[in-house]
């Protein structure tokens, strides 16, 4: 459940720009494509990459799913906020674990490397982009075509 989560994450992560935001529109169109999972932290600890081989999380507009091959694990609307220090994303879960939760977080976005930490209660937005307890964290990379 958690790395559902953490995939989740990193999907709001980098989605959705805020209506008539630049920054937001710029980030937005940065991140479309499909993305791998390269590490995944829960509650602090590392998970093993053999619980998220396969896993990706695709963008295409303000929409992302993740999914484990062919499998749809979640799928969702975010929107983020670059103007926050840090950045600052929301995902909607619409679809899979979560589903009607908007879970809070941050991002750092480098390249073809997206990092986020989120909380999946959407209670409180994580400050670092290191998880504590309740939080889940994950590292994506962009797929080359």
């Amino acid at each position: 459940m958690r790395h559902a989560l953490a995939v989740l994450a990193v999907a709001v992560l980098v989605g959705v720009a805020r209506p008539g935001g630049d920054a937001g529109k710029t980030v937005l169109a940065e991140i479309q494509g499909t993305w791998r999972f390269t590490s995944v932290v829960v509650d602090g600890k590392e998970s093993p990459p053999e619980e998220f081989k396969g896993r990706t999380i695709t963008f295409r507009g303000d929409k992302w799913v993740v999914r484990q091959g062919e499998k749809t694990l979640q799928a969702g609307t975010h929107k983020f906020d670059p103007g926050k220090k840090p950045p600052q994303v929301d995902a909607a879960v619409t679809e899979g674990e979560g589903k009607g939760t908007t879970m809070r977080g941050i991002y750092e976005l480098k390249g073809d490397t997206l990092r986020v930490c989120f909380d999946p209660q959407g209670k409180e937005r994580p400050t670092s982009l290191t998880p504590k307890a309740g939080q889940f964290g994950a590292t994506v990379r962009r797929e080359k075509k």
